[in-house]
């Protein structure tokens, strides 16, 4: 059952309940085979509610063209959703070019129109349908948050016969085009769950990628023996100039992995920092590849079976760590 919460201040109580459980029936309907809803539908309500807050009765001059819905395209969806606080990418045309759009649009308006009769839609205020729309606008990002963000994994070309490290690679790359922490996260469970293939009797610690090494005691993100491992994608002086020159004071072992095309930047900010010959600094990739290459042994089908574990282990890692389940990996058949 699809729930909301009124949070959305100067909303009316009552209007917002009927109207979002006049949308809950409509959008549960929408759900094909496998559970799943499409995007143009979430886009179209992205769109309509805010042409509610603008308009009422819906009319289609208000919100269509000929051909589509109008204002639609991606840009458009990713600041609506960004209004929200959601910054993640979504669909990059924002339904603009899918008939599909414009149908649900239509529905839609006539969905406002009769369930927004009878809760009084005509008796609002310009203010108390403003935030109504803003309300309704804000069911339909969490129903992004939960259909598309929620179910969508990462996806890359991974052939088990290529170095593991190209994998790794595709997946940082992928990780990057979704944007936002995504990358940064995917890494540090990569890491995470490369160290736990490699040492299955160690303690390897399981926390979000947002939880810092002081609320948890520990030297890096990862500690392993008296070595500290630091995983970042953006290197900063920080890490240097603080992190590993602490580690060096406590009598730790500082280690840094970021992705290949950061590595000649990193070796540079930790010469800044006077810790050029102190620090080890090595690419996500080649730590990650090669440890998955060694627990199988270098053999082809070794490797492919400790590649399909860490995959698995990483996966893992996300559902005890991260709210965010759109983090895990989709793990190929070719494994």
């Amino acid at each position: 059952m699809v729930t909301f919460e009124a949070d959305i201040a100067g909303a009316p109580a009552e209007a917002a309940t009927a109207l979002c459980a006049a949308l809950g029936a409509w959008y549960e309907e929408l759900r094909d085979a496998k559970g799943t809803v499409n995007s143009n539908v979430m886009c179209a309500g992205l769109y309509m509610t805010e042409f509610l807050a603008a308009h009422y009765p819906l009319e289609q001059h208000h919100y269509c063209t000929r051909s589509q819905v109008k204002t639609a395209s991606g840009s458009r969806a990713q600041r609506l959703l960004a209004q929200h606080g959601e910054e993640r990418k979504f669909t990059s045309e924002g339904g603009r070019t899918s008939r599909a759009t414009l149908d649900h649009a239509h529905a839609l308006a006539d969905l406002f129109n009769s369930a927004g009769e009878e809760a009084g839609l005509s008796d609002l205020t310009g203010l108390q349908r403003t935030a109504l729309a803003a309300l309704l606008q804000a069911w339909f990002v969490r129903r992004i948050q939960e259909d598309y963000f929620g179910r969508k994994r990462i996806e890359a070309d991974i052939d088990p016969d290529h170095p593991v490290r190209t994998a790794v690679a595709a997946l940082i790359a992928a990780g990057r085009q979704r944007g936002g922490n995504t990358a940064g996260a995917l890494a540090q469970h990569l890491v995470g769950a490369a160290l736990t293939l490699r040492f299955p009797d160690q303690d390897v610690n399981v926390e979000s990628y947002t939880t810092a090494d002081v609320q948890t005691g520990r030297a890096g993100d990862y500690q392993i023996a008296d070595t500290a491992i630091h995983v970042t994608v953006s290197p900063g002086e920080k890490v240097f100039a603080e992190r590993c020159a602490d580690n060096l004071r406590q009598g730790y072992r500082p280690r840094v992995l970021v992705p290949e095309d950061r590595v000649a930047a990193a070796v540079q900010l930790a010469a800044n920092a006077d810790l050029g010959e102190r620090v080890a600094i090595q690419s996500v990739e080649d730590f990650v590849g090669t440890g998955v290459e060694e627990a199988g042994g270098f053999s082809k089908s070794g490797v492919r079976d400790r590649l399909r574990e860490l995959l698995t282990a990483y996966n893992s890692r996300i559902d005890r760590a991260e709210a965010d389940k759109s983090l895990k990996i989709q793990i190929p058949e070719n494994l």
